[in-house]
């Protein structure tokens, strides 16, 4: 079993070059399975951007390599003005898949479409910036309301991917023949599949696939049984359970990825009882997260150290998990006046992560060996999402990419950990904290920014401001003869250009 372990690092400066052009000539189709469906309408300021995105389709100023670096995308190189705004110079004769012209008055038109939309991307919102607009054809001019040394990282999320406008024009966004990457849409079957072609005219050359097809698939055994059928050639976020199988099929590649992910189990810190940091403390120290890893992953994830993982350059140093002891849990609960007995949890887990069942049972038999009661509520996520916004829950399972909004911490920071975060679902409120974040993201420099965030990390986790639960591992599988493939640390890019099939 191939094991491939993603650097989460951050590219400095920006230089002028090509795309990358694929070999061209070998055609064929592909079939990716895709996890989940498009839930917005391919709403760009949502998660269907993303999907989009590793569809071939949707392409950003800036590209977030597989190396962690910043490369050139359909911006050719970036720069930061005196008073703080960003520069970006545009690739020059790129036109979207329609034929309409990628200039600068199409990207102010597309950016400034997600600072308009009623709930605006976490990475890309009026809070964060002021304005967007156009210094010449060739040139767009991004303002914030301070400096942010992370606009290049935002700009490279797929939230701030650029349509053409024509995809704005209607009710909903129109994904055919709007794009600029290797893949054209051709046709939807919605919640089901795309099909793609390739685009004849890629300003990044030859795309070597004729066709391809995304299939969205929730159940993750369906995944796997249609990636050993060869029904699809690649398939991503494979369950655990079918890893021995799949790892004994010579016609299968299986691959571990790091992900920048922690499922985390969040305390509802608004209301009691875990507006008290203490009987917070003592739910942490009573969960095993070991054995959440060995009973429920199966290896395939780590146990968490707080929300960052221990091989990124913001978990504290030395970081180690929480190691599970009642006797110290049952004495912080003595400490706030508690008793255990009188504890009753509500544990939400959506069942769109269906090993979520199995580790909310094992929380509740752990916390039940302390004496607190806890009963578990399932659920499909759009349908817990509101309580969860509104503070009126216990508490939740919850999966979250902390390099999904900005590839950098302080986009997750800044949205999950401040008092008016956008999602801040624990409703965790501390105005030190606050401060912490607002001046991290604030400092140029990596190193000095990075020990910041390493800061915060140990003062989320002695805090006990939710319990870190696991990080997360993505299990991805290809058809041996799929080249060109790589999986991404943010789960970007899978059709692209150079994808073939030998």
């Amino acid at each position: 079993m191939a094991l491939v372990t993603a650097g989460c690092g951050m590219g400095g400066g920006a230089e002028s070059g090509g795309g990358t052009s694929g070999s061209g000539g070998s055609g064929g189709h592909l079939v990716y399975a895709e996890q989940f469906p498009p839930a917005s309408a391919w709403a760009v300021e949502t998660n269907d951007a993303h999907s989009l995105t590793r569809a071939g389709c949707l392409e950003t100023l800036v590209e977030y390599t597989t190396e962690g670096e910043l490369e050139p995308m359909l911006a050719t190189e970036w720069t930061q003005a005196e008073d703080g705004a960003w520069e970006f110079t545009l690739r020059d004769g790129v036109t979207f898949q329609d034929g309409t012209p990628m200039d600068a008055e199409a990207v102010v038109g597309a950016l400034t479409h997600v600072l308009e939309v009623p709930t605006p991307a976490r990475a890309f919102n009026s809070d964060v910036i002021a304005k967007v607009e156009a210094v010449d054809e060739a040139t767009v001019r991004i303002t914030t309301p301070k400096p942010d040394a992370l606009v290049p990282l935002r700009v490279a999320n797929a939230n701030a991917g650029i349509l053409a406008p024509k995809a704005y024009e209607g009710k909903q966004i129109d994904i055919v023949g709007t794009c600029t990457g290797p893949f054209t849409v051709t046709d939807e079957v919605p919640a089901q599949s795309l099909k793609l072609e390739a685009n004849e005219d890629y300003w990044g050359g030859d795309v070597t696939l004729d066709t391809a097809e995304v299939r969205f698939i929730v159940d993750g055994a369906a995944r796997a049984t249609q990636l050993q059928s060869g029904e699809v050639q690649i398939a991503k976020s494979l369950p655990v359970a079918n890893l021995a199988t799949m790892e004994g099929d010579e016609n299968l590649e299986i691959s571990q990825l790091d992900l920048a992910r922690t499922t985390v189990m969040l305390l509802n810190t608004s209301r009691p009882p875990f507006d008290d940091p203490l009987v917070r403390r003592a739910i942490q120290t009573a969960v095993d997260t070991q054995a959440i890893v060995d009973g429920v992953y199966e290896g395939a994830s780590t146990p968490a150290v707080g929300p960052f993982s221990a091989n990124t350059a913001w978990a504290p140093e030395g970081a180690a998990p929480i190691t599970q002891d009642l006797d110290e849990a049952r004495a912080l609960l003595d400490q706030a006046g508690v008793a255990p007995e009188d504890l009753s949890i509500e544990l939400m887990a959506y069942n769109d992560r269906p090993e979520f069942g199995d580790v909310a049972a094992v929380i509740q038999s752990e916390l039940g060996e302390l004496g607190v009661k806890v009963k578990i509520r399932a659920g499909e996520y759009p349908a817990l999402e509101p309580d969860m916004l509104s503070g009126d829950y216990d508490a939740s399972l919850l999966s979250r990419g902390y390099l999904v909004d900005v590839a950098d911490p302080g986009g997750y920071l800044a949205s999950d950990w401040v008092c008016d975060g956008g999602y801040n679902l624990a409703h965790y409120c501390d105005p030190e904290t606050d401060r912490a974040i607002s001046d991290a993201t604030a400092i140029e420099d990596t190193d000095e920014r990075n020990a910041a965030y390493r800061d915060i990390a140990a003062k989320l986790q002695e805090e006990a401001a939710s319990v870190f639960l696991v990080h997360e591992k993505a299990v991805w599988g290809l058809q041996v003869g799929v080249e060109g493939f790589q999986p991404h640390p943010l789960d970007q890019y899978v059709l692209t250009a150079d994808l073939a099939l030998g």
